[in-house]
């Protein structure tokens, strides 16, 4: 005598789904939550830099902010589609080490253009100061 199932297909298929949904997001979650080696930092650089805002060849809104968040003991500045951002537009939280700039009306940028914009942070060690022994930061991400 055959024994038959206590679940329906149909609910065998829709729980199948749900859990092959959930096992892909787990995935999705963690690769996006990988090193700063995935941010294309080199080796040098991937201790001193916790992350880049937006991060690397993501796709952002226009009015997105964009930033860097720096180990302790480093400052810095952004460039963005190689014009420099004033220091009096951006907004620097020392303890953190967190630089960001936010555009808006009558700022260096009003607003990221659609398509690729480009970062690049300009970082120094606090006790060396700007010029010394300064570090290039690059990093593309898309607007839509």
């Amino acid at each position: 005598m055959a024994q038959t199932s206590p679940y329906s297909t149909r609910f065998k298929v829709i729980a199948t789904l749900v859990l092959t949904l959930a096992i892909s997001l787990l995935v999705l979650a963690a690769l996006s939550l990988g090193d700063n080696q995935d941010q294309g930092l080199s080796a040098d650089n991937a201790p001193v830099v916790d992350a880049l805002i937006p991060a690397a060849n993501t796709q952002v809104p226009q009015q997105s902010s964009v930033g860097i968040d720096l180990a302790v003991g480093w400052e810095g500045v952004l460039q963005i589609n190689g014009v420099e951002v004033p220091e009096d537009e951006l907004v620097v939280t020392p303890q953190t080490g967190l630089i960001m700039f936010m555009p808006g009306e009558g700022k260096t940028v009003e607003q990221f253009q659609t398509g690729r914009n480009c970062v690049t942070a300009i970082i120094w060690r606090i006790a060396d100061g700007r010029g010394t022994a300064d570090r290039p930061i690059p990093w593309c991400f898309e607007v839509i």
